[in-house]
């Protein structure tokens, strides 16, 4: 519940409920007293410390005061839980086995077989029989408000305010019946977005995949690419070295001609 004079429309969040403020020191520590248990001094101090113990006796509980204690201050037995199926929690009754409840137990006529099925077929099946009925209904509401209008009185007499009374209430019927139907199909829908949340990330993995290995493939291309280029330059270094020793013996005959021809000329002087 919101607490008294703070609206809840000018608040972003909606207060807390005000069961926590039974959870007072003085609560814990008189209900400890009444369990017979001993409560620190310093309710402050570290683990570990060395805490003074109140000696003192507790007093006197008054009629009901240990029971209501319990009940506002410790948590809910879980094995009653489960016995009983179900808890109150901030006012609100909760199930242990969540049940949603079908058309016959919320009073409404059996427009549909059961409402209840393994894997929902029943429901598939009844839902487009209901919105038929549901437009047929409205077709014959239209027509009768678009009708000649009825004697003053007429309708009194059949103990109804307006001729379409029958239609508006057999709308109201169809209506709730189809949502208690689409309820029933919680647990298929759920099945099925799991099963399509799994397909859809089963086919982003694959194309993952198949990206990825186009990339491996390209850059194992690329490094082929690269090694002959490497190979290549490799290939020319070597080769030039020799080049250079021929043109160097090539250059030199000449200068050897030109000395053997100066000895021949001094031979001759």
């Amino acid at each position: 519940m919101a607490e008294a004079g703070v609206p809840i429309t000018n608040t972003l969040f909606p207060p807390p409920p005000g069961y926590y403020k039974a959870f007072t020191p003085a609560a814990l520590e008189r209900l400890a007293e009444l369990e017979g248990g001993k409560v620190a001094d310093n309710g402050d101090a570290a683990p570990g410390d060395d805490v003074e113990i109140s000696e003192s006796a507790a007093a006197p509980a008054e009629p009901g005061e240990l029971e209501a204690l319990e009940t506002s201050l410790k948590p809910p037995r879980a094995d009653w839980v489960l016995e009983d199926g179900r808890w109150m929690l901030f006012g609100q009754m909760y199930t242990a086995k969540p049940h949603i409840a079908t058309a016959r137990e919320i009073g409404l006529p059996a427009l549909v077989s059961d409402p209840v099925s393994t894997g929902g077929d029943a429901e598939r099946a009844a839902l487009p029989a209901l919105l038929q009925s549901f437009l047929h209904t409205l077709v014959a509401l239209l027509d009768v408000l678009t009708g000649t209008a009825r004697i003053p009185g007429e309708l009194e007499l059949t103990g109804r305010a307006s001729e379409g009374d029958q239609y508006i209430q057999h709308l109201s019927n169809l209506a709730a019946t189809m949502m208690v139907s689409a309820n029933q199909l919680r647990g298929v829908q759920a099945e099925a977005t799991l099963v399509m949340l799994m397909e859809k990330q089963l086919a982003e993995r694959r194309d993952q995949t198949t990206k990825l290995r186009a990339k491996c493939r390209e850059v194992a291309a690329t490094i082929e690419r690269l090694k002959k280029e490497a190979a290549g330059l490799t290939g020319a270094d070597e080769a030039d070295p020799v080049e250079v020793e021929v043109a160097v013996e090539t250059e030199a005959e000449p200068a050897e001609e030109a000395e053997d021809a100066d000895d021949l000329i001094e031979v001759d002087a």
